[in-house]
């Protein structure tokens, strides 16, 4: 019909009119109104704390409310905790019963019971046949841990539907994914979600939620401040640049600009390793050069945790070879590698490698004690303290009593503070984007920059080359 828009044509899923929900200070909702339409991938974009997480959160069914109202595949609703009935969010965590079948997962079913054992040939049956109707070929009796990584994904997109779910919300960054797998993923979720199911793309990854989208929603400190189609976007600077627009940039000098251009050449060889043996018992001979900036990539996700691992110290492999500033060194532990100034952070923008019970001063004295008596530091660990919390409050703009309240990027900030302080020779960080918003992708260029400027060679371990284009002087595919 004429002047009827592709929009309106389109089948409501979900409709929240003036949704307000205050979690914290810092996390809430004022004034929300969205409408997510059957057929449609919608992207939640917005820094730490900006309302797309509680957003996803109340649709999931996290946060009652009473009498609030919302409609459900156009039909009105009171209860929002009934919500969670009808929405599947698909999340890395979802595959930790990697022992279970793909028939057994997709239909929840142990195969521990003499009940379920007789219903086997027909879960298989029933798997078989959703797998034919979408042309995956993917064999319903293998184990979950045998798939690959975007196996995986396909097998819970199916289940969601399968459980008919009106929403699926994507939490995911599609770690051991490569750029091609994602779009694989998207040409199934297109035909998934048409035209009874709606999706949230909620992704720290900007690849992942560009590719998977359709349209965009922007949140900033709670409100909604603009909806557009992916394609309003020209270059995803332009949207980067939105969003820190919106918040202040990193301040250190140069930003995030271009490690490669700004560089001291040297041809110094900082850090080796030899006989490192990698996937298929290939071995390889690595040379890390003073302050350069090289990724090692790897799709494989327990190739890269075991790089990462043997490269840190915190595994040890008897039979690799590490030579320190052309000195062989026999290392037992990771503190060895610490004290020979090799720092690695494996949880960048998580609060496992901070210790909670103590002040940020102290956080980030920690690698540095072993420099400082012990009677000494009692003496001046007072005034110390305060000065590195003082110097940290320039970065972390609002400084907490408790280190516990703080957020993803202040966790960056006091992390990579600390190894500034130390003056490591080696930086290797693992998969340092996961946890960042767009602020905090800036932020931890921002620091790789200033670890580069004073001679720390830097080791980033990553699945795909997002974010590392510009910043690497090396990209080696493993």
């Amino acid at each position: 019909m004429k002047g009827i828009t592709e929009q309106h044509m389109k089948r409501e899923m979900l409709r929240i009119n003036n949704l307000n929900l205050e979690y914290s200070v810092v996390e809430k909702l004022t004034n929300i109104s969205i409408c997510l339409l059957g057929g449609e991938s919608v992207g939640f974009l917005g820094l730490e704390n900006s309302g797309k997480n509680l957003l996803v959160d109340f649709i999931c069914g996290k946060h009652g409310i009473d009498k609030f109202s919302y409609y459900l595949d156009g039909i009105r609703h009171i209860n929002t905790e009934d919500l969670r009935k009808h929405v599947y969010r698909i999340a890395v965590t979802n595959y930790l019963i990697d022992d279970w079948t793909v028939a057994e997962y997709m239909f929840l079913v142990d195969n521990s019971s003499a009940f379920s054992l007789m219903k086997r040939k027909k879960l298989i049956g029933r798997t078989e046949e959703l797998f034919h109707d979408f042309c995956i070929d993917i064999d319903p009796e293998k184990t979950l841990r045998k798939l690959s990584e975007l196996e995986k994904r396909m097998v819970d997109l199916l289940k969601a539907y399968s459980n008919s779910s009106k929403i699926i919300v994507i939490e995911d960054e599609f770690e051991g994914c490569s750029t091609q797998d994602i779009e694989k993923f998207k040409k199934l979720l297109d035909r998934v979600i048409r035209p009874g199911i709606s999706s949230v793309i909620n992704s720290h990854s900007d690849n992942v939620s560009q590719i998977l989208s359709d349209k965009y929603v922007i949140f900033h400190k709670g409100r909604i401040i603009k909806k557009c189609s992916k394609n309003f976007f020209t270059k995803n600077s332009n949207l980067e640049n939105m969003l820190l627009g919106i918040s202040a940039a990193p301040d250190h000098e140069g930003d995030q600009g271009n490690i490669k251009n700004k560089r001291d050449n040297s041809s110094e060889i900082i850090y080796s390793v030899r006989d490192i043996m990698l996937k298929n018992r290939i071995i390889r001979q690595l040379d890390f050069y003073k302050s350069e900036v090289v990724t090692l990539l790897s799709l494989n996700v327990n190739e890269k945790t075991r790089i990462f691992e043997m490269l840190s110290g915190r595994y040890i492999d008897k039979s690799m070879k590490i030579i320190i500033d052309k000195r062989p060194c026999t290392f037992t532990d990771t503190i060895d590698f610490v004290k020979n100034r090799i720092a690695s952070v494996a949880d960048m923008g998580g609060e496992s490698e901070l210790l909670l019970s103590m002040s940020a001063g102290n956080n980030l004295l920690l690698p540095s004690l072993a420099k400082i008596p012990a009677l000494q530091h009692v003496f001046v660990e007072g005034k110390v303290t305060k000065m590195l919390e003082n110097e940290i409050r320039n970065n972390i703009k609002i400084m907490p009593e408790d280190i516990r309240n703080m957020n993803v990027n202040d966790y960056i900030t006091l992390l990579m503070e600390r190894w500034f302080i130390y003056r490591p020779k080696v930086l290797i960080l693992f998969e340092p984007f996961v946890h960042c918003d767009i602020y905090g992708v800036s932020l931890v260029k921002s620091y790789i920059k200033r670890f580069s400027d004073i001679g720390t060679t830097v080791i980033i371990i990553k699945s795909r080359e997002e974010y590392v284009e510009d910043i690497s002087d090396r990209i080696i595919h493993i």
